[in-house]
């Protein structure tokens, strides 16, 4: 964390220009040195693109739905780095001692920009009140998530009865660089402060989404469900779930589910299909399904294929899905054809792990299985799978929808569905671990296969491994500071 620290600057020259800095401001403010003071300044500090978007995230490649190819092991051609191979064998440490382009990196980075708005921009010139907590608010919603992604990496999955004790990441309060001891936070400070920076953000935010790349109500809504979805609080979850997909109409940019049939027939969004890169969509801030970005460079859909949708994974789509367009059965630059039905993603070039549209429609459906209201929940899915598979093949089937486990079960695998090797199946594996009625939905062995299908690779996930460890270079900058198991 020390290095982290150190290595920060928290506002850039870059932001001077974007500010459209005048000559009066650079004389106050040293160059390279910014001290915002303008509440348009702040405003503009939350669209860095660095708070949206990041290279490193190891989860894209540990879900269970994903399997080695036979080009895992040549990096930059199979594999993305030496991190993304040892992360797919849930390796202990993934990054060597002298990498320091981690999930930790990029988010203590964005969460000392969030700290610093919230500290200041209530104190800023030029803006009123109401401008100012909207700020404040967006800022609270930043930094809220950003500690749901580190409570979620580097602590146990949520456990009321442990979370109490459990240790997880520090939790960062401050925007203060020099500092240079740190503590690690239990899982529950976390979930606690994440919940209460969502609470006091909500009534401050704009009642309706305007900006994909700006926090709103209804994505702090969103946020929030799925932390109590997180914490199997569905009573919680339930309401802030159902008032993000009400508030969809209201949005003033173009916000909800693509009609898959409509975008590839003629003249829709996913077309051309580009015979090396596949269908077109390749722009997160254009993607009407993001509500809320906070995306990660997707390689594995973006040329590389050390790591493509297992078999088993390829197995729950029906023929006539038309999500099977986004993958290939061609291994990357060959004419191969991968073994058992393996696919390689193509086609979309990030995952987005802040808000999307599909992700907030599938936890609200299982939040009211859960609850019970199986056909409430049923009818859900039924609505949802019609924008994606054809219309005979969109309804539960009535032995599924009958039954509160099975039809649960149904929702993970259409989760599994709509969002495989993007890094969500992670978070789901890890939720579930702890949850006694569908633990047992979770893989724990990844293969590594060879053209004809062979079993070259095989590596089991042990339970601590589904929380990481913090990279070895913060720990030898931390010494005082424990590592995970």
């Amino acid at each position: 964390m020390k290095k982290i620290a150190k290595n920060i600057t928290v506002f850039s020259l870059s932001i001077l220009s974007l500010a459209g800095c005048k000559k009066d401001f650079l004389e106050v403010t040293p160059k390279g040195k910014l001290i915002a003071q303008k509440t348009g300044d702040y405003d503009l500090i939350l669209n860095q693109s660095s708070l949206h978007q990041f290279m490193t995230f190891s989860p894209m490649v540990m879900g269970d739905e994903v399997t080695g190819s036979p080009n895992f092991l040549t990096l930059g051609f199979g594999a993305s780095t030496l991190a993304d191979q040892e992360a797919f064998k849930w390796a202990d440490d993934i990054f060597l001692p002298s990498n320091t382009d981690s999930e930790i990196t990029i988010m203590v980075k964005q969460i000392y920009i969030y700290n610093k708005v919230i500290k200041e921009v209530m104190s800023s010139t030029g803006g009123t009140e109401a401008q100012k907590r909207s700020i404040l608010a967006e800022a609270l919603t930043g930094r809220a998530w950003v500690n749901f992604m580190l409570v979620n990496l580097y602590g146990k999955p949520y456990n009321a009865a442990t979370a109490g004790t459990d240790l997880a990441s520090p939790l960062f309060m401050n925007a203060d660089v020099t500092q240079t001891t740190f503590t690690r936070a239990t899982v529950q400070q976390l979930y606690n402060q994440v919940i209460a920076d969502l609470t006091q953000a909500i009534p401050l935010l704009p009642e309706n989404i305007t900006n994909r790349a700006r926090a709103s109500k209804p994505t702090a809504q969103a946020i929030l469900g799925k932390v109590y979805m997180f914490m199997q609080k569905w009573e919680e979850a339930a309401p802030l779930l159902n008032a993000f997909i009400a508030a969809l109409p209201a949005a003033t940019i173009d916000v909800g589910l693509y009609d898959y049939h409509k975008e590839f027939a003629a003249g829709g969004t996913f077309l051309p299909i580009d015979p090396m890169y596949g269908p077109s969509r390749l722009m997160v801030d254009l993607d009407k399904e993001v509500a809320y970005m906070k995306s990660a460079t997707r390689m594995y859909a973006a040329g590389l294929d050390g790591v493509i949708l297992s078999a088993s994974a390829a197995a729950l789509f029906t023929p006539g899905d038309e999500r099977l367009k986004f993958y290939s059965p061609q291994t990357w630059l060959t004419s191969e054809t991968y073994p058992n039905g393996m696919l390689r993603a193509w086609g979309q070039s990030y995952a987005n792990l802040g808000v999307t549209v599909p992700d907030v429609y599938l936890l609200a459906a299982e939040c009211k299985a859960r609850l019970g209201k199986i056909n409430e929940a049923a009818e859900d899915i039924r609505n949802f799978r019609l924008t994606r598979v054809p219309q005979d093949e969109a309804p539960v089937p009535a032995a599924i929808a009958g039954s509160k486990v099975s039809l649960v079960k149904y929702i993970l695998e259409e989760r599994i569905r709509e969002q495989a090797i993007t890094g969500n199946r992670w978070f789901d594996m890890r939720r579930l671990s702890v949850d006694p009625e569908y633990a047992g939905t979770i893989g724990a062995t990844h293969t590594i296969v060879d053209i004809k299908g062979n079993i070259t690779g095989t590596y089991k996930l042990r339970p601590e491994r589904l929380t990481m460890r913090f990279p070895i270079y913060v720990m030898d900058n931390n010494p005082g500071m424990t590592n995970n198991p």
